[in-house]
């Protein structure tokens, strides 16, 4: 008898476990999440169905209840690309692009500052929404978001303001009363003014 009451501790863990695992697998895969091996799939269709591309799966991990799979692409022109898919688990939704919302919301602050401190030493950067060399100095070098409204003047939309400031080429940055013409690398910005773009 006492041999029988040991045992039904040890029976109610087993079946205990048995059905732990029963209602995980249920829960992951029963009700809608698909396996790593499924959102490689899913991945690899997408891609040779839409860029007619030859698709190698790299690997697949789990991130942040997504799927990221990285994959070589081979376009038909035969040019070779790594790229970074992320998949939700229940495979309908799909991104090529994600962001970390800390490292993002921290990136957007430093930018901010930075933007901040040339507005405050009185730098402004005059250019055309219409000129790639203005695109790639309000867009690439200083980051192109809502901050550069307090240092940037599009002279398509302010003429007289450009001007008056004496802008003859374009780009064109002002600074302590002095045109320095033409792109300007993010080092520049930093020795000129003393305004740091800090970074991790």
């Amino acid at each position: 008898m006492k041999s029988k009451e040991k045992l039904i501790p040890v029976i109610t863990l087993i079946v205990g476990l048995i059905l732990g695992s029963m209602l995980i697998f249920l829960t992951d895969y029963r009700l809608g999440n698909i396996s790593p091996g499924e959102a490689s799939k899913k991945v690899k269709d997408l891609y040779e169905l839409t860029f007619g591309a030859n698709v190698e799966i790299i690997s697949v991990s789990e991130e942040s209840n997504m799927y990221r799979v990285i994959a070589r692409v081979t376009d038909y022109l035969g040019q070779t690309s790594v790229i970074e898919v992320y998949l939700s688990q229940d495979g309908r939704l799909v991104s090529d692009r994600v962001f970390k919302l800390d490292e993002f919301t921290s990136s957007l602050q430093k930018q901010s500052e930075f933007i901040d401190c040339l507005d405050e030493k009185g730098l402004k950067v005059y250019g055309l929404s219409t000129d790639n060399v203005t695109q790639i100095q309000v867009g690439y070098v200083l980051g192109g978001s809502r901050f550069l409204s307090k240092i940037y003047v599009d002279c398509d939309v302010n003429p007289k303001e450009c001007e008056d400031a004496g802008i003859k080429v374009i780009p064109s940055i002002v600074y302590e009363n002095k045109i320095y013409e033409g792109l300007k690398t993010l080092d520049w910005f930093e020795n000129k003014t003393g305004c740091r773009f800090k970074k991790d």
